[in-house]
């Protein structure tokens, strides 16, 4: 999939989410998800593209992220999406916190949250995320691959270089699958797994310059690139999704 033109970004973006939801969804048909829990949910990406693969067939959804610095406008965005349905509640925490309140979860999933996290960081939330599920339980966590493949790829990593406000002192665009793998075997999750996904979508010209806006992407990458990017293009690179079990 490409687009040329600003105004198809939306519709682009929820296609390549709903690919994405429907790859981990099919994961999951013979389980039984009564109680989800979406980490980073953030403006609903991912959120909505699941709702609609789950046809509301769940007891309870939590939406849990904190919200701030540049993402403060995200809840808002989020709440518009999901608007007024009983079953989804959004958590205002940090996802290191969800113990507290949380238990007996029959799914963790996230998308694109642990790339943000460093490695003590990234150590806390999977032993949260393994502490709130029940045995038997899965923790799904998908983000884009560390690898690129060519320059269009290349430039998202360069824009990761440059974000208005660095949640953590992150030495990677994405920690490495096999670094995931390790860390969640070490936290006791079993039959861990990874998949690589190419969902094809790239962002070119006008639109490729509209979607790093989005980003929120410090001014200065623009600057320095804006004319690879109008003539390169934006190409997201390769999903790289990891599959646990508790």
């Amino acid at each position: 999939m490409e687009i040329s033109k600003p105004e198809k970004i939306e519709n682009a973006l929820f296609e390549y989410h709903l690919e994405l939801a429907s790859i981990i969804l099919t994961k999951l048909q013979k389980k039984s998800l009564k109680r989800i829990v979406e980490i980073g949910a953030g403006s609903g990406n991912l959120t909505l593209p699941l709702m609609r693969g789950l046809e509301n067939d769940f007891e309870k959804y939590y939406c849990v992220d904190s919200f701030f610095g540049p993402y403060e406008q995200d809840r808002k965005t989020l709440e518009s999406k999901l608007k007024s349905n009983e079953k989804i509640e959004i958590l205002d925490m940090d996802a290191k916190n969800m113990d507290k309140i949380l238990s007996n979860i029959d799914l963790v999933i996230g998308h694109e949250v642990l790339c943000d996290l460093n490695l003590k960081q990234l150590d806390e939330v999977m032993s949260v995320c393994f502490s709130i599920l029940r045995e038997g339980g899965m923790f799904i966590h998908s983000e884009l691959s560390p690898f690129t493949t060519n320059k269009a790829e290349e430039l998202v990593q360069i824009a990761n270089k440059f974000p208005k406000e660095p949640i953590s002192d992150t030495k990677w665009f994405s920690p490495s699958a096999d670094e995931l793998a390790g860390l969640a075997k070490s936290k006791g999750f079993r039959r861990v797994n990874v998949e690589y996904r190419k969902i094809p979508l790239k962002f070119k010209k006008e639109a490729a310059l509209d979607i790093v806006k989005t980003w929120k992407t410090n001014r200065e990458f623009l600057d320095n690139y804006g004319g690879e990017v109008y003539n390169t293009g934006i190409e997201y690179l390769m999903e790289q999704i990891l599959f646990c079990l508790k």
